[in-house]
């Protein structure tokens, strides 16, 4: 079989790879595909795959959105009609653009999810579904409110981060790549997805929710802090305003490593500091309202804290900080509840 990945944003190169390893040594051939934006494409670089990249980001208007949907569509459209094997299966993270090529090329999709709260993608990409495959965590009600009907629903017990965490480990390589040691003390930082669907009005302008976290914490951290920008504005706002204390990659770098050597990751978003978290590094979402999964995460004793507004983002960030010391005694912890989650990687070969 033949199966393609469509990729639209950071998180999905690592998850949609670990699934990939494991159709490979099934015997089964896959392709991937995604568009230009953020660190996606060096991530494939990153992780010695070859992508094919078709269409951008439209910004943060509604109108942009759909004006670049409308052209990756067809762009997506080309490429899959034009190769010599149609694949037998389309995977993506609710990609809009190519779950409506799949489905007007016969292709059936196996859609993963773990955010009903964007709800705009969701009902593009669920109805035109075969399966949704998610964490138990997120009631079902949810997925059947935007569309998809109960034999579609596939659940399973644990969170996508133990598919490419659970046999991860540190490389102090990536340091030396950002002129950095062991010795040294930094934070991973992330601003929010200003420009997403779910998230527009809810920024200041000219800034991020970050600027204002990062520049208390400043007040009494003497570390770097790591930031891996969304957009190219947050990344010149950013640098203006508090220059040398900030590293900026200028590609994909091995972010689970970073993670693991910092004494804290904090984001607008969820990917990051799922991910920290899972390695067991404290992290702090800024995320304006709760979320299912992060919840979930938090409560089973994963060290991530879900603070909604910035006044709570900093006032966690710094008693973090201060108690940076306990992070080995954390991590063990949380090495041993992963153990016990399942991975979304075993459902997707329950049903190819």
């Amino acid at each position: 079989m033949i199966i393609w990945f469509d990729t639209v944003t950071a998180k999905e190169p690592l998850l949609f790879n670990a699934i990939a390893l494991e159709l490979e040594k099934e015997g089964h051939e896959v392709l991937f595909t995604c568009r230009d934006y953020d660190y996606v494409a060096s991530l494939f670089d990153l992780l010695q795959r070859n992508v094919e990249v078709l269409g951008q980001h439209g910004g943060g208007t509604l109108f942009g959105k759909l004006m670049a949907g409308n052209k990756r569509i067809e762009l997506l459209a080309k490429y899959i009609n034009n190769l010599e094997e149609k694949p037998d299966y389309h995977i993506s993270f609710s990609s809009p653009e190519s779950t409506r090529v799949a489905f007007g090329l016969g292709i059936p999709t196996i859609t993963i999810n773990d955010s009903p709260h964007a709800k705009a993608v969701g009902k593009l990409t669920i109805p035109l579904s075969k399966y949704i495959v998610y964490s138990s965590s997120i009631p079902k009600e949810k997925w059947l409110s935007l569309g998809a009907l109960e034999e579609q629903l596939q659940p399973y017990d644990g969170i996508d981060e133990v598919a490419w965490l659970s046999n991860f480990k540190p490389n102090p390589a990536v340091l030396g790549q950002l002129s950095l040691t062991t010795e040294d003390h930094f934070i991973v930082a992330r601003p929010e997805e200003s420009s997403a669907s779910y998230m527009l009005n809810l920024g200041i302008d000219g800034l991020t929710y970050l600027d204002l976290i990062l520049e208390d914490i400043f007040k009494e951290y003497e570390g770097k802090v790591i930031v891996f920008p969304r957009y190219e504005t947050q990344k010149e706002a950013l640098k203006r305003k508090f220059g040398d204390k900030l590293i900026i990659p200028l590609k994909a770098v091995d972010t689970l490593s970073l993670y693991y050597y910092s004494d804290l990751c904090i984001t607008g978003g969820a990917t990051m500091s799922r991910e920290a978290a899972a390695i067991g590094t404290p992290s702090i979402s800024y995320y304006p309202q709760p979320l299912d999964v992060l919840e979930y995460i938090s409560s089973i004793g994963i060290p991530l804290y879900n603070e909604h507004t910035v006044d709570h983002a900093i006032e966690r960030a710094k008693i973090l900080i201060r108690n940076s010391a306990e992070k080995s005694s954390i991590r063990e912890k949380t090495k041993q509840i992963l153990q016990d989650l399942e991975s979304p990687v075993e459902k997707i070969m329950q049903l190819i």
